[in-house]
């Protein structure tokens, strides 16, 4: 009887015997596809370009290889191989006319960002997950990540300008969060899959100019757990967190340079508030640092502050103290330091 993909919901799920096509054996992909392996999955790779000795290595390990010179090729070779479930690498961009051939096949289909987190358990409690999406989103994470760091939380970068996900869900010392960087294509492919077992703690985008239109954005923010955090001047992404399915008690954390409302932060004259994470956030704001202390950090321009403030929702989310944030800003070795 072949496999029911939607049964498949954890690492110790029954994964031996599924039938699976992994679509792109880039760095991603073959990090799928060594996982699918390691599971036990019948794993058939489909890619085309230079892959170094990522194809040599899935032959190692079990995987059927099929190279194609064309994205058309693969379409048609991932379609007509016999399979219970397909996985889409984000290295693979065809264009959308031949992908969405993918998606009507018939087969279950789920994004990379699918299949990880339905196997992030192999560790016990899945990590935390911060989903992040937009042009700042790379210079978010990574300011997060080093407030994490200070304060003594292991947070894993993943994603975009980062390594891929699995490799930090995979490591034997497990991870604290997990801040995930997602692409466009990743978020198009995300919109698509109608059963999802994705429940991110927190979602973030300030990508109210750039490339992510609505639909993109209402994808990174649906069934998020805690809180979703947008750029509070911009009307897209308000827009797109009204709009999104989200767990039940979820929050919106707006961010802008401006006084913060409830749930916000902002700035108030020269000092930096927190009025989203605390009890009385009606009548009180939390210091989390000065302006002079973010401007020495690198943070001068209106866009990096909102990208420090983005960072700031993150960590402060994850319950990591006020005053930690003015001394991690205070520590040397900050990227941006001039």
């Amino acid at each position: 009887m072949p496999a029911n993909p939607a049964d498949l919901i954890s690492w110790t799920s029954e994964w031996s015997g599924v039938r699976v096509t992994v679509v792109g054996l880039g760095e991603v992909g073959f990090s799928v596809v060594d996982t699918l392996a390691e599971l036990g999955a019948e794993v058939t790779a489909v890619y085309s370009g230079p892959v170094g000795d990522r194809a040599t290595i899935a032959g190692v390990l079990g995987v059927s290889l099929y190279e194609a010179s064309t994205d058309s090729e693969m379409t048609s070779r991932v379609v007509s191989t016999p399979a219970d479930l397909i996985v889409l690498a984000p290295e693979w961009e065809p264009e959308v006319d031949l992908e969405t051939a993918v998606w009507n096949a018939g087969v279950s289909v789920w994004s990379d960002v699918e299949f990880s987190v339905r196997v992030a358990d192999k560790q016990g409690d899945p990590p935390p997950m911060v989903f992040l999406a937009g042009e700042q989103a790379p210079a978010i994470a990574d300011t997060a990540q080093r407030i994490f760091l200070h304060a003594q939380v292991r947070a894993a970068r993943a994603g975009v300008d980062a390594p891929p996900v699995l490799d930090a869900l995979r490591h034997p010392d497990g991870t604290d969060a997990v801040l995930w960087t997602l692409s466009s294509r990743q978020l198009w492919r995300m919109g698509r899959e109608l059963n999802t077992a994705r429940r991110p703690v927190l979602t973030v985008s300030i990508d109210d100019a750039g490339e992510l239109g609505s639909e993109f954005l209402e994808a990174l923010y649906t069934q998020t757990v805690q809180a979703c955090v947008y750029r509070r001047a911009g009307e897209r992404t308000e827009q797109a967190v009204e709009n999104a399915f989200v767990v039940e008690g979820c929050r919106a954390i707006g961010v802008a340079i401006d006084t913060p409302g409830m749930s916000d932060l902002g700035r108030v004259e020269d000092i930096i508030c927190d009025r989203a994470f605390l009890p009385d956030r009606k009548d009180r704001a939390l210091e989390l640092c000065t302006v002079d202390e973010l401007e020495k950090a690198g943070f001068r321009t209106p866009e990096e502050v909102e990208v420090a403030l983005a960072a700031f929702a993150v960590v402060r989310a994850l319950d990591v103290a006020p005053e930690v944030i003015g001394g991690a800003l205070q520590a040397p070795g900050w990227p941006s330091q001039k």
